[in-house]
C-alpha cells in the first residue's frame, strides 16, 4: 500500500471527513506500515501508468504551423534578390557604396550583430566597417 491510497482509503471509510481530520490517525498507520508492523497492509510502491502516445499529426505545435503558413505566403528569396538589385539600380551610389553593397549581396550566409567592430555584441551595422 502506498501513502496515497492510504488517504484515500481513510478517506472512503469516513465519510464527509476532511484531510485534515484523517491526518493524524493515517500518520500512525504509515508509520505502523513502514515499519512493517500494521496487521493488515505492507508498503508497496504507486501504481505507475503508461503515458499514451501522441499520433504524429497532434505533434505538430502552432508554432510550426505558423511558421509553415507564413514561409508559403512570403515570396521566395531569389524574387526578392531580383527586386532588391532593381532598386538598387535605381539609386546612386559611389563607388565605395557599391562595393559594400556587392559584398552584402554576394554572402551566401549572413549572420547578424557582429560586423568586426569593437563594440560588444557587435554594433547592429551602425558603424561603417
Amino acid at each position: 500500500m502506498s501513502w496515497l491510497e492510504l488517504i484515500k482509503m481513510k478517506l472512503k471509510e469516513e465519510k464527509g471527513a476532511s484531510m485534515k481530520d484523517i491526518m493524524p490517525a493515517a500518520k500512525k498507520d504509515w508509520a505502523q506500515i513502514k515499519a512493517g508492523t500494521h496487521p493488515l497492509y505492507v508498503q508497496g510502491k504507486a501504481q505507475t501508468f503508461a503515458r499514451k502516445k501522441k499520433s504524429e499529426s497532434s505533434t505538430k505545435t502552432r508554432k510550426s504551423m505558423k511558421s509553415m503558413k507564413s514561409a508559403s505566403a512570403t515570396p521566395s528569396a531569389s524574387s526578392s534578390a531580383a527586386e532588391l538589385e532593381q532598386l538598387l539600380a535605381q539609386i546612386k551610389l559611389c563607388s565605395k557604396c557599391k562595393k559594400k553593397v556587392d559584398k552584402v549581396m554576394g554572402k551566401k550566409s549572413m549572420k547578424g550583430g557582429n560586423c568586426g567592430c569593437n563594440q560588444a555584441g557587435g554594433c547592429g551595422g551602425a558603424c561603417t566597417m
